[in-house]
């Protein structure tokens, strides 16, 4: 057990921590991430699989853990799977790994650490990609990191830094007091917006970026481009892009030109068929949500005040 750990026994800090993975889908990955989990040298004591509707083996494969498994009957998004972890925490602190991560052995016992203080309500730490030699890979490196830097940062409102969900440690006291996670937010984006709302209640949050997990996700092409657009679509939602589709299909040709230009000054001509497919993807996938029964009203000024 590490150093840092047993100097908190010490001075007698010691809270319970129940760690979750939520899952659809993550056969491929699921049993690394668990491994993980359960190898730390500040061990979970619990560790929940929420299965939001999985139709492979990840349940099978979670199963043949000293783990507890939770399952949705449909897909409900990673805001409700999120939900349903704390809802069915036992513990005071709550740790999230996703299910293409795998933390490292000191992970959690670093993000710990950080809760003697009351006002902290989360601490999250540094994600490093695993993969980067494919193109799809380099790609989503380079265009949509989630490392943070190497340097900690104790994040106060207004601050615009946010913890991204891959490996967070979160006081549950302070999530409920807030709401929980906003269900809407299916594939990405709730993590920032509970940052948001956390920090707009008065907590701290804190960055450790030795707190270190490992990416293991492996994209095609079609699946980078799509996480880009998903991960995109809040932020540009409540900057009213949606309301003017035309002028965000231009967009897209701008930035795949944009795009073009960064990989030949860096010299990575592999990069430029992703990069050339990229607006008529984005613009198929705005105009289908343009037109469709789904499309949500213009968000509410303070909304738009905010996201400039």
């Amino acid at each position: 057990m590490g150093s840092g750990f047993l100097r908190l026994l010490e001075i007698g800090y010691s809270v319970n921590i129940t760690a979750y993975v939520p899952c659809y889908n993550a056969e491929r990955y699921v049993a690394a991430a668990i491994q993980g989990l359960l190898a730390q040298t500040r061990p979970p004591d619990e560790v929940l699989i929420i299965d939001d509707g999985s139709i492979d083996s990840t349940v099978e494969l979670a199963s043949s853990f000293p783990v507890r498994v939770i399952c949705h009957d449909s897909n409900k998004g990673l805001a409700a799977a999120r939900n349903t972890a704390f809802r069915h925490a036992q513990y005071p602190l709550v740790a999230a790994v996703d299910a293409d991560a795998v933390p490292a052995r000191d992970w959690l016992e670093r993000l710990y650490h950080k809760f003697t203080d009351d006002n902290v309500a989360a601490a999250g730490g540094r994600l490093i990609e695993y993969f980067h030699d494919t193109p799809a890979d380099c790609w989503r490196c380079m265009h949509l990191p989630q490392g943070g830097g190497e340097e900690g940062i104790e994040i106060t409102w207004p601050s615009e830094f946010r913890l991204s969900g891959f490996g967070t440690l979160l006081r549950k006291s302070a999530v409920e007091r807030v709401g929980g996670y906003d269900e809407r937010y299916r594939t990405n984006y709730e993590d920032h917006d509970m940052c948001g709302k956390l920090l707009r209640a008065g907590y701290t949050l804190v960055y450790e970026p030795d707190a270190i997990v490992r990416h293991m996700k492996q994209d095609s092409i079609y699946s980078v481009l799509r996480n880009a657009w998903n991960w995109n679509f809040w932020g540009l939602y409540y900057k009213g892009h949606y309301n003017r589709v035309l002028r965000k299909v231009l967009s897209n040709f701008h930035a795949s030109l944009k795009c073009i230009r960064q990989h030949w000054k860096c010299r990575r001509p592999s990069l430029w068929l992703i990069d050339a497919i990229l607006p008529f993807l984005h613009s198929y996938w705005d105009l289908r949500y343009y037109f469709s029964s789904e499309r949500l009203p213009a968000p509410p000024a303070e909304n738009l005040d905010e996201a400039r």
